[in-house]
């Protein structure tokens, strides 16, 4: 049964044609209501949006709070399929990513990066580590994600993920306000910024 998907998404220009696009990126969608598995990731969403609307890009970013994550990535499939080839490595005319996954401050939850480029993981942990908030973990270069950024990692893409754990994960006890580490969620949408202006000078 064909289904259809509901993505929000923002252009920012950029005024450098030579530079790779950025594409930012978090589901907006998921069962039950979800607070801490949706609702730090779109924080750091917006806080990205905020800053570079403050200090305008470089390069052409785009930003893609999509639906479906929880059927299949049925929003990301759509997204990419207008943007052929933006999975691939920039060297081939693809785009950088910049992923905010599920349980991003989740309360009595942890924080780790996913990327497969050293330079990517080397700044979003300074970043985090200048905010107050440095990762719990680093996954390893090699580790093959299981969201959103799967087949951009298999397509050779460069992404970099901010990903967290949950003790309340798909549950309906997800909520305001007992689900939240608002500390955690402030701090990281702070890095999470700063990266995005990094990778669009």
């Amino acid at each position: 049964m064909p289904g259809h998907a509901f993505n929000l998404v923002v252009t920012l220009p950029g005024t450098a044609r030579d530079k790779p696009p950025l594409v930012v990126m978090t589901p907006r969608s998921s069962w039950w209501q979800s607070t801490a598995e949706r609702g730090g990731g779109l924080v750091c969403w917006l806080e990205s949006l905020r800053a570079l609307i403050a200090a305008p890009p470089a390069a052409r970013v785009v930003f893609t709070a999509n639906s479906g994550h929880e059927l299949g990535h049925l929003g990301l499939d759509d997204f990419l399929a207008r943007r052929p080839g933006w999975d691939r490595p920039t060297r081939e005319g693809g785009a950088v990513w910049l992923h905010y996954g599920a349980n991003i401050g989740a309360a009595g939850g942890t924080l780790s990066l996913m990327s497969n480029d050293e330079a990517l993981r080397d700044l979003a942990a300074a970043e985090l580590a200048h905010a107050g908030q440095p990762p719990d973990s680093i996954a390893p270069k090699t580790s093959v994600p299981s969201g959103e950024t799967r087949d951009i990692h298999r397509a050779g893409g460069r992404y970099l993920t901010f990903i967290g754990m949950n003790p309340l994960f798909h549950l309906p006890q997800d909520r305001w306000p007992h689900a939240v580490d608002l500390g955690v969620v402030t701090r990281a949408a702070a890095a999470a910024a700063r990266i995005a202006l990094a990778l669009t000078r």
